[in-house]
């Protein structure tokens, strides 16, 4: 993104400017969020439909994404219901083990349970808040025809990743309108303690991060970015004669 960005104001700069190739992980977000066929997408799709399971999940993944060049399950990953995912900083596998679950987001009987034999009151008042919400969505569930009522309490849930791309949709949105500066945060060790630089992972995170391909770029292109008038402000001294 950062790199397309810096590439294409090149272009709106009208600069002369030979275009730079660099791997680039649209593919990968294709793979992960793309509606209908994405891993989100097929994740909601199995919380919002009755009877699904990790395994139905795991299936319905391997049917649908088998074909993409990013994604990848051999038989003992297919097996232990699990897949890969070719990322930009190299390949990561996942297991479908309480996907469906946990991206339902539903809170447990025994929590509200718990809520209830509380000894405290301001625990207790939670749970009867919790409890009347709960009666009152069943009691207009009622007075609504059963066809429709199935769609909303299908569609309606908003699920974890339903959340989450809702999250990076408005973060894209965000970045879009604004000129944002980014601070790369780097771990010197894995050791977590002080006075220690491990140049090997502190290389590693720069290249899985995408900072070395922008170094890169901006060091073939132009790294310093000024408006004109900052320009003519600041160097107007060189050519005195001319202006």
């Amino acid at each position: 993104f950062v790199l397309k960005n810096e590439q294409a104001e090149y272009e709106r700069e009208g600069i002369e400017w030979s275009f730079i190739e660099f791997p680039e992980n649209q593919d990968v977000i294709d793979l992960i969020d793309k509606r209908g066929s994405g891993i989100l997408c097929i994740l909601d799709d199995q919380c919002r439909a009755p009877g699904t399971s990790d395994r139905s999940l795991a299936l319905d993944i391997y049917n649908k994404c088998k074909h993409h060049t990013r994604f990848s399950a051999n038989r003992k990953q297919t097996a232990a219901l699990q897949f890969c995912v070719h990322h930009y900083a190299g390949p990561v596998e996942y297991s479908t083990d309480g996907f469906v679950e946990k991206n339902r987001d539903e809170l447990p009987k025994e929590a509200t349970e718990l809520l209830q034999n509380s000894l405290n009151p301001f625990i207790q008042l939670l749970s009867q808040i919790i409890e009347s919400t709960a009666a009152e969505r069943s009691n207009s569930s009622r007075d609504t025809p059963l066809k429709i009522r199935r769609q909303e309490s299908a569609f309606g849930r908003i699920t974890v990743g339903g959340q989450f791309r809702k999250q990076l949709r408005s973060l894209r949105e965000k970045i879009d309108r604004m000129s944002p500066h980014y601070v790369r945060c780097l771990k010197p060790n894995d050791e977590l303690v002080p006075n220690h630089f491990d140049r090997a992972a502190v290389a590693e995170q720069l290249r899985c991060g995408g900072i070395l391909e922008a170094v890169r770029v901006a060091r073939a292109g132009y790294s310093n970015h000024y408006s004109h008038d900052d320009f003519l402000r600041r160097y107007r001294c060189l050519a005195l004669s001319e202006l």
